[in-house]
């Protein structure tokens, strides 16, 4: 059993130990759950952000193939004689359907004629014909064969307009260029809709002669979202700036039945609470398109809405709500859970300081006030010739009050018996020595007095004792202020330097994790301008290198494609750690215009990605491909490595110099793959 300390020095040791553990203790367990909430955060916003760049990537990499169809056939059409070549033609639509992930490819000729290569939900190829060999004026259906002949007539659709009015061939006139059409519904099948990219095909003396076109039935686009979307809890959805709804990972909810016939449903209209948690932050996700936090029957989500198609002509948005990992959530309910705890804590730590304070004044205060009677009847018998009777000093103070103030009251008590006793010698001498004796008495009253006065210097210990309350009063309304807790200065000092350790250890983890994904490598065909552009707008999108003009002129998407053999994710990752390094090494020591330069050129069987600055450069050690090498005083040196880890995996090389402002000049070389294969033309 824990026995209390008899000395008060004791005493104040164990309580001033006491509040320190439960202070530091309960604000140390709140430090470490923040910083992991933050870390987890972080990791939390990597996996989402990396969620809406691969659905961005591979929605452009889908609807790229329409355009490079459409070029293909315009070469060929524009050859003699291939106008009007519709065996030819549906033996070329035959073969490409086969080939590319799309469900439509057609083309239109300025008389009226048709001919188009469909590709149904169930995977089946039909040949829709209005043509002079097939009977104008009438669709006709024709089941495609495994040989790419027309087999079976199905059926055949009367009364079809002489021109084409839909709305992929009038754009497309207009226009006078290849365009992406508005989302409409076929004419001989008014229940499919789909977009399409339409080019004009033009003849001696720019006379329209017909257009080609490939179609992306809305259907089966929200089929392929499904299957993009597959692996991950929550809802993805393509829209257009109105509401309605281009594409959803839950297909059935794209369309829907209205007034007797089938349409594009709008975001309010779907049945899912995903999409109504949407459709009521849709406005404000348009004006802001950072990331939010809801919840839906009870789990946390993150939705956002990102802009896609521009450049492509399109302006849709992609709408995502994608479930918190588990974690992330669990570590704010411990969050909260530690600053209760804190806030415990520093409770406990105020009852002790009061207990210590009460256990304190009260002896005092029975010191105080047997010394305040005792004072006062030796102040009664002052001038007194009568007999007195003896003193009595009674303080009432118990043995637990601390052997300090025990020993304190056991000497005032010795005192007055001793005083008790020379008054009674004195009474008994006074017939033999009255004067004598009255003097001694007189002068041992005001020896009394002064051990009196001696004893109630210790009334002072109550200063000192009353500045610590208030101090801990005051230390309670500041931690009150705002909702807030406030710590004295060098307190806080120490939690920011635990905050600063704990983000050190998120970033080792965040590139640890990094290190992790260039184990697990899928590497596929990409065109390294697109991974770069992707990385760009990452690191534009926030952080230090947001702050600073990145001249990417370098790696612009509209020219011949960089195509690689690849992960998209690793080398997106390893770029963003050139730029960030730039960028933090710009900002640390440059004295000029910051300037960072992101170029990709051909060198032999190589692309090269350079990222260059005007920057500090790199010292030798950091050159010489030695591992976790850095130039940063708390830096660790993983960035660098996972970049070198990333192009070993790639079969690729890290050159590291010095650029051409003299800062660094970093490199990333990949071994060049072949041009996707074009089918070639023949008569």
């Amino acid at each position: 059993m824990l026995r209390w300390p008899r000395r008060l020095s004791n005493r104040l040791a164990l309580v001033s130990g006491l509040q320190l553990l439960l202070v530091a203790g309960g604000f140390g367990v709140l430090s470490y759950s923040l910083g992991r909430s933050s870390g987890l955060d972080v990791s939390e916003a990597y996996r989402q952000n990396a969620s809406v760049v691969e659905l961005s990537t591979r929605l452009s990499r889908k609807l790229n193939y329409p355009i490079w169809i459409n070029d293909l056939n315009l070469r060929w059409l524009q050859q003699p004689g291939r106008v009007r070549d519709y065996a030819g033609m549906v033996e070329r639509f035959s073969d490409q359907i086969r080939v590319f992930p799309v469900d439509y490819i057609n083309y239109g000729d300025a008389d009226g004629s048709f001919v188009g290569m469909e590709r149904t939900r169930e995977g089946e190829l039909l040949l829709n014909e209005d043509t002079s060999r097939s009977g104008r004026g009438s669709m006709a259906v024709y089941a495609m064969q495994a040989d790419g002949r027309p087999g079976a007539l199905l059926e055949r659709i009367p009364e079809m307009t002489a021109t084409h009015e839909e709305a992929w061939y009038t754009d497309t006139a207009k226009a006078g260029k290849p365009t992406w059409s508005s989302i409409y519904a076929w004419e001989d099948q008014p229940e499919v809709f789909s977009i399409s990219y339409n080019a004009p095909l033009f003849g001696p003396g720019r006379r329209l002669q017909g257009v080609v076109g490939v179609d992306v039935v809305l259907t089966q686009l929200s089929d392929w979202l499904q299957s993009v979307w597959r692996d991950r809890p929550g809802l993805a959805l393509i829209v257009e700036p109105d509401g309605r709804l281009v594409a959803s990972s839950i297909p059935n909810t794209t369309l829907r039945r209205g007034e007797g016939q089938l349409e594009r449903a709008r975001l309010e209209q779907v049945n899912h609470p995903l999409a109504r948690e949407l459709a009521g932050h849709f406005s404000h996700l348009r004006r802001d398109p950072k990331p939010e936090r809801v919840s839906v029957d009870g789990r946390p989500y993150t939705i956002q809405a990102s802009s896609w198609g521009r450049e492509e002509g399109l302006d849709w948005l992609l709408l995502t709500a994608l479930a918190v990992d588990p974690s992330s959530a669990a570590a704010e309910r411990n969050s909260l859970l530690a600053l209760l705890g804190a806030g415990v804590a520093l409770a406990g730590a105020v009852l002790l300081i009061n207990r210590q304070i009460q256990g304190l004044l009260q002896p005092l205060q029975q010191l105080e006030a047997a010394s305040e009677r005792l004072s006062h009847t030796l102040e009664q018998r002052s001038g007194n010739d009568t007999d007195p009777e003896d003193l009595l000093f009674n303080s009432g103070l118990s043995t637990s009050a601390g052997e300090e103030l025990t020993a304190l009251n056991g000497a005032i008590s010795e005192l007055v018996q001793r005083y008790n006793g020379l008054t009674t010698d004195l009474r008994e001498a006074r017939e033999r020595e009255r004067f004598r004796d009255a003097q001694a008495l007189a002068l041992l009253k005001d020896k009394l007095r002064s051990s009196l006065q001696a004893a109630a210097v210790a009334h002072e210990i109550n200063q000192p004792l009353s500045v610590l309350l208030l101090n801990s009063q005051l230390l309670l309304e500041r931690s009150r202020r705002d909702g807030s807790v406030t710590l004295p200065p060098a307190w806080q000092e120490q939690l920011d330097s635990i905050r600063r350790e704990a983000d050190r250890v998120v970033l080792t983890i965040e590139k640890m994790r990094a290190l992790l994904r260039n184990v697990q490598t899928e590497h596929q065909r990409l065109d390294l301008r697109e991974v770069a552009q992707s990385a760009l707008l990452y690191a534009r999108s926030g952080g230090v290198a947001g702050r600073i003009t990145i001249d990417s002129s370098g790696v612009d998407t509209s020219v011949a494609p960089a195509w690689i053999e690849g992960d998209a994710v690793q080398i997106q990752i390893a770029i963003v750690n050139l730029l960030r390094n730039a960028a933090e090494a710009l900002v640390e020591h440059a004295s000029e215009t910051p300037w960072i330069s992101v170029d990709l050129a051909r060198q032999g069987g190589q692309w090269c990605l350079s990222v260059a600055d005007n920057g500090p450069g790199l010292p030798p050690n950091v050159l010489d491909d030695t591992p976790l090498q850095t130039t940063k005083a708390s830096g660790s040196g993983l960035g660098l490595f996972v970049v070198r880890t990333t192009m070993d995996n790639h079969h690729g090389k890290l050159h590291c110099t010095v650029s051409a402002r003299g800062g660094a000049l970093l490199q990333l070389c990949f071994p060049a793959a072949d041009d996707p294969a074009v089918p070639t033309t023949g008569d």
